[in-house]
């Protein structure tokens, strides 16, 4: 019953999540059953991560895409990554909460993961406060690209074989969003950045 109820959970919080992008005037939709394939996005799912380690992975993703985004609303100088920046806070505050919910049911109790960031990613974060103005905005998105390239490889990986259920229909929820948010960084990145992927 309870794997029944993060299921639901799941779906539910997912569905806002494509109207509040659509109202967002950011016109890139994956038509309805599509999913990117590992060369879609350019990286491989990655396969045998543990519960333990899949939360810990999948919290410092969304922490880091919401302290990034925060940044990129005070500095970025477009308005198209304003709009991206305030999606990535509203999509990964709603992701990180579906893992939260998800650490604890009637089998097991998962610890939670540390709310500071790892190191990679908060040197990504000292990257970013010191930019400058005139070149935040492609620093940005190339770091969005290479976060959401790892994520999807985490997700889409445990939603294929994660050894959690509850877990796993987290990292299967998630999937679609990530997908959705590579497409909009792709779109919005400059050539040069975007056909490494």
């Amino acid at each position: 019953m309870k794997h029944f109820f993060l299921a639901a959970t799941a779906v539910a919080l997912a569905a806002p999540l494509a109207a509040q992008t659509s109202h967002q005037g950011m016109n890139h939709a994956m038509p309805a059953g599509a999913s990117m394939t590992a060369a879609d996005v350019g990286v491989a799912p990655i396969t045998g991560t543990t519960p333990t380690d899949y939360v810990k992975m999948a919290a410092d993703s969304d922490l880091y895409e919401m302290q990034s985004s925060r940044l990129a609303l005070s500095k970025s100088k477009r308005a198209d990554v304003k709009g991206f920046a305030r999606e990535m806070i509203a999509d990964h505050t709603t992701t990180s909460k579906a893992l939260m919910a998800a650490l604890r049911n009637g089998d097991r109790t998962i610890a939670k993961p540390s709310t500071r960031l790892s190191a990679d990613n908060a040197a990504k974060i000292a990257l970013l406060k010191r930019a400058p103005k005139d070149s935040f905005d492609n620093l940005y998105l190339q770091q969005q690209m290479q976060a959401h390239q790892t994520a999807w490889a985490l997700h889409k990986g445990f939603a294929t074989d994660g050894a959690d259920a509850s877990l796993r229909q987290v990292a299967a929820t998630a999937v679609p969003i990530i997908e959705r948010h590579v497409m909009h960084a792709k779109q919005m990145a400059p050539a040069s950045m975007s056909s490494g992927m």
